[in-house]
């Protein structure tokens, strides 16, 4: 049986498949090249939702990189 790479998400912190044949990752390249799930992907299409938002601000902090302008929406854009 071959083994199935599990990473952790970068927003939400579920584990995702992320391996040959399944990818199951994003690279988010506004938040420092972190990666999220494809639930965190699809589910925020329009900007990162509030809930959302305090943790890829502190994302940001953290790796020291600029906050990105918010959409037309007021919230943090996907990528």
């Amino acid at each position: 049986m071959e083994k199935v790479l599990m990473l952790d998400c970068g927003v939400c912190d579920r584990k995702y498949q992320h391996d040959a044949g399944r990818y199951d990752g994003h690279k988010l390249e506004l938040y420092g090249g972190i990666f999220c799930c494809d639930t965190c992907w699809n589910g925020n299409a329009n900007g990162w939702g509030p809930m959302l938002e305090p943790k890829l601000l502190k994302i940001c902090i953290e790796k020291k990189i600029a906050i990105p302008c918010c959409n037309s929406d007021g919230w943090l854009p996907r990528n």
